[in-house]
């Protein structure tokens, strides 16, 4: 476990590039809706219930979808506005949608909390709505203004750590990606430790512009800020336009394994390979349909045949890379003979792993399933369970922090070797031919793109062999090509 400091600078930077692109845009758009809601109330200055209820609705409703679940729903209106669904600026979009309605409703109580007095003084000297709005509504409430403003970066600061789900970096997707899913507890305390720091500075830089009733304070911050916005897009515009494919994983060894592959594809094809890095199983799959990215490389034939009929995706297996055996760990029992009556039995709760985990479980005798159930079976499928044993659904990284509380747990090849077991301590585990091979999959379309056709011998290059083997050492990887 050490701490990166490249990765931290970037995954930094990525941070505030999308907090403050996000911030900038709902604070001004949340202005704007609170004021509507302010002068459409009963008692404001253009009163329109129908209008009111509308925008109040519309504001209820954003405020009330999860940050994640809303993420994935506008990826349509992201691709549209930015050109693709992952990403930094692919980011910025569900960022900036899920804090307009938070900050419209302190913009409106904001305004609501005017001195009735100061308004009817306002129209007594002669002034207009909009001259009394402007004039008296806006510099009266300034304080609770920024106040707010504060509130909402701080909440993005912690909503972006979720947009890693859609590759877009951050200090959160790194916590994520380090510390949680490789157990790296001196990343995730970096991470941790900028995100106070920031949160702090933000804290105090709205306490003071509050204190001294001034924008200029954020002002300033935001000319470094907006420059380094225009550089980082640069940045992007040049990698953009040569010659690169851009693949999608999901976090964990595979990033390591990719920088090998980056290095041969550049150094032996000309080819340069960008990594994009999911949190999500099922993303990779929707991304790659959607031409956002190239190639994923993640997952095994069955899970991709249940997706492409689920979704109607067009997507191929170019190439087979390696089969990673799942096994069955515990630190309580030494074989499956000593499973207790009414064990607990930690399985992962994605479809594609628990059925294999479920499957595997079967061949024994332990557990008997329903005939023909195929290899997505659940444990409501189980029609004879001898031992009584009771299975908990976990996400497949919690499966090894859960074997102090468990008889046993389906560990996947991601988390083996962080989980510090080697695959001849499982109790059981699959052998080389099962059909869960993982592969590099491409749009249909595109199988015989020959720049794509260069995966190929860059996945099974010697390097690239090398360094699974070594990630994932006495048979953990078997090459399936």
């Amino acid at each position: 476990m050490s701490i990166d400091p490249q990765l931290l600078w970037s995954s930094t930077w990525d941070t505030l590039y999308m907090v403050f692109a996000a911030s900038v845009a709902s604070v001004f758009l949340g202005l704007c809706l609170g004021l509507l809601l302010y002068v459409s109330a009963r008692d404001g200055v253009w009163a329109n219930k129908h209008l009111y209820r509308a925008l109040s609705f519309i504001v209820n409703v954003g405020r009330s979808i999860p940050f994640v679940i809303l993420m994935i729903a506008l990826i349509p209106i992201t691709r549209f506005l930015v050109g693709t669904s992952i990403g930094t600026n692919a980011s910025i979009i569900p960022l900036t949608v899920a804090a307009i309605p938070f900050y419209a409703r302190i913009a409106e109580s904001a305004f609501k909390q005017v001195p009735q007095g100061l308004l009817e003084a306002a129209k007594a000297m002669g002034l207009t709505p909009w001259q009394t709005i402007i004039k008296v509504v806006v510099p009266e409430s300034k304080v609770i203004l920024l106040e707010g403003a504060t509130l909402t970066v701080i909440a993005l600061i912690a909503y972006s750590s979720i947009v890693g789900m859609i590759g877009g970096g951050g200090l959160g997707d790194v916590a994520i990606r380090y510390g949680y899913q490789r157990f790296d507890l001196i990343m995730m305390f970096a991470t941790i430790v900028i995100l106070v720091v920031l949160v702090q500075f933000v804290q105090w830089l709205g306490d003071l512009s509050a204190k001294k009733r001034s924008v200029l304070f954020w002002g300033l911050l935001s000319i470094p800020l907006l420059l380094g916005s225009v550089a980082h897009e640069f940045y992007n515009s040049e990698s953009a336009a040569s010659n690169t494919l851009t693949v999608g994983i999901v976090g964990g060894p595979m990033e390591q394994v990719l920088q090998v592959a980056q290095q041969v594809a550049e150094k032996q094809y000309g080819v340069k390979l960008k990594v994009v890095v999911f949190n999500d199983y099922v993303l990779p799959n929707q991304a790659l349909n959607n031409g956002d990215i190239d190639a994923n490389i993640f997952q095994h034939q069955p899970y991709l045949d249940t997706q492409s009929k689920a979704h109607g995706y067009k997507i191929s297996a170019l190439t087979k890379t390696f089969v990673y055996p799942l096994g069955f760990y515990s630190i309580k029992i030494k074989s499956l003979n000593q499973l207790p009556d009414g064990g607990i039995v930690a399985v992962p709760n994605d479809p594609s792993n628990e059925g294999r985990a479920l499957n595997l479980l079967a061949t024994t005798g332990i557990i008997k399933l329903t005939p023909g159930i195929g290899l997505f079976p659940t444990p409501q499928n189980i029609i004879a369970n001898p031992k009584h044993l009771k299975f908990k659904e976990l996400d497949a990284a919690d499966v090894p922090r859960a074997l102090q509380d468990v008889s046993m747990g389906a560990i996947t090849n991601d988390y083996i070797t962080v989980a510090h077991f080697t695959v001849n301590q499982a109790l059981i585990h699959e052998g080389p031919n099962v059909p869960y091979a993982n592969i590099v999959a491409v749009q249909t379309s595109r199988l015989t793109d020959s720049k794509l056709q260069a995966l190929i011998p860059i996945m099974h290059s010697p390097e690239v062999l090398k360094e699974t083997q070594a990630l994932f050492p006495n048979g953990a990887a078997i090459p399936a090509w």
